[in-house]
């Protein structure tokens, strides 16, 4: 049922920047990047 519920004004995943996305992202890459480097390493 799309009208049951409050209405959704704000919906914060929409219109998002590039700076949050980007710095997630090198996040996400710095954690795979240490977990690659430990599997390598041990």
């Amino acid at each position: 049922m799309p009208g049951a519920g409050p209405r959704e004004t704000h919906n914060p995943t929409k219109g998002w920047g590039k700076l949050p996305m980007t710095l997630i992202l090198i996040a996400v890459a710095l954690f795979a990047a240490f977990f690659l480097a430990f599997a390598v390493f041990v």
